[in-house]
């Protein structure tokens, strides 16, 4: 059964791809290249040449502004069109980062293979945040890094005040800029894109202090957050689209021992 999910989420990514990899190319050429490589430099563990685990990795972007940072990257996920979007845009800047289709719960990596793995806006979809959450730090090296940026997306599902407010957000970023980030999408924003992606797994959870509890359960440490990084990164079409839903960051360290 989870196998058949995990296949309609795949399904639904490859079906946005296209739209994704538009919001990539802008992101490409854009202040963030500078903003989250420093971000991400910052915040994981010292290494001459880090090996980097991005962690559903879409269109590529992580994946490819740390390789041109002189880093080892490897980025994987399920959507195979999001992987074909990557390894083109990869292709035309001349970077050879590793791709591969690869389910989060299941990796295909020995342990303590990796200095860091990352992951934005990935972890909202998972179907068990526990068993990503293991398997990331199985994969980890001991010190290795855990960096998640995400947000609560999917409170504006069961939160309707929130909702109203995102709906309004949206109205006026249309009205200011001609779209909501949604220029080459077909996929709908209703409860439907919720039952695909899997977010419904996470109901009314608060985020990031679910997440921080899971992590030191499993056995993370030096765990600690920044709950809003949106001043730092996003510019002011992204403020107002999803500024009720900000973006999150949590670090984390596996133990050395």
């Amino acid at each position: 059964m989870e196998n058949l999910e995990q296949k309609e989420i795949d399904r639904y990514w490859s079906d946005g791809a296209e739209n994704y990899s538009w919001i990539i190319d802008d992101e490409l050429s854009s202040f963030r290249v500078k903003k989250w490589t420093k971000k991400i430099t910052e915040n994981i563990s010292s290494s001459q040449k880090p090996k980097i685990l991005d962690a559903g990795c879409g269109p590529g972007f992580f994946t490819i502004i740390l390789n041109q940072a002189c880093m080892e990257t490897v980025g994987i996920d399920g959507a195979e069109k999001m992987l074909q979007e990557a390894r083109l845009k990869a292709a035309r800047l001349g970077l050879a980062p590793v791709f591969r289709k690869m389910d989060c719960h299941q990796l295909d990596f020995a342990d303590n293979t990796f200095d860091a793995v990352i992951s934005r806006n990935l972890t909202h979809t998972l179907r068990d945040h526990k068993k990503v959450y293991k398997e990331w730090l199985r994969v980890l090296k001991p010190g290795g890094t855990l960096l998640i940026f995400d947000a609560n997306w999917h409170l504006t599902e069961c939160d309707e005040k929130l909702r109203t407010e995102s709906l309004k957000r949206r109205e006026e970023c249309i009205r200011l800029y001609g779209d909501a980030f949604d220029k080459k999408s077909n996929l709908k924003d209703t409860e439907e894109h919720e039952r695909n992606v899997g977010s419904h797994v996470l109901g009314d959870r608060k985020r990031p202090d679910w997440d921080m509890g899971l992590l030191q359960g499993i056995g993370y440490e030096n765990i600690s957050c920044e709950r809003s990084i949106i001043e730092e990164m996003w510019d002011e079409k992204e403020k107002l689209l999803y500024g009720n839903t900000p973006m999150f960051m949590i670090r984390a360290e596996k133990p050395l021992d």
